[in-house]
C-alpha cells in the first residue's frame, strides 16, 4: 500500500457547497461509493479506470458503480490546481442524459473562476464567504 502512496499526485478535496449537496442528492451507501470513486483521482492523470473528459474549465468524472447507475448518471466536475497540488471537486449532480447541458457548464465555469479568484488571492476554499 505505501507504493501506491508514493505515486499520490494530488490530494481530493470537495467544496464545502458539493459537501451539502452530496448529503443531500447521495444515499449513504451512494455516498461511500462516490467518494471511493473520487479518491482514485489522487493519481490523476494516470487514472485508466476513470472516466475523465474536459467540461468547460474543469475535467469532468464519470461517476460509475452499481448502485449509482440505477439513478441515472453522476457527474462530478473538478478543478486541478497544480500550484497546491490539490484537486477540487467544485460540482456534484446526476443527469438523465448522458451529456453535460448548457446551464451546467455555465454553473461549472462560474464555480471554477470563483476558485481561481480565491487561489489566486491566497486564499483557502473554506475561509471565503461562500
Amino acid at each position: 500500500m505505501s507504493a501506491l502512496r508514493a505515486k499520490a499526485r494530488y490530494r481530493v478535496l470537495p467544496l464545502p457547497q458539493v459537501q451539502r449537496e452530496a448529503k443531500k442528492l447521495l444515499t449513504p451507501q451512494q455516498l461511500a461509493e462516490g467518494i471511493a470513486v473520487a479518491k482514485q483521482l489522487r493519481f490523476y492523470p494516470t487514472v485508466p479506470r476513470l472516466g475523465i473528459e474536459p467540461c468547460g474549465e474543469a475535467m469532468e468524472l464519470r461517476v460509475e458503480s452499481k448502485s449509482l447507475n440505477q439513478q441515472g448518471w453522476l457527474r462530478a466536475i473538478f478543478f486541478v490546481d497544480d500550484r497546491g497540488k490539490t484537486i477540487y471537486v467544485v460540482d456534484l449532480f446526476w443527469k438523465k442524459t448522458n451529456k453535460v447541458s448548457l446551464a451546467d457548464l455555465h454553473r461549472i465555469n462560474y464555480r471554477v473562476r470563483q476558485l481561481k479568484s480565491v487561489l489566486s488571492a491566497g486564499g483557502h476554499p473554506w475561509k471565503s464567504s461562500e
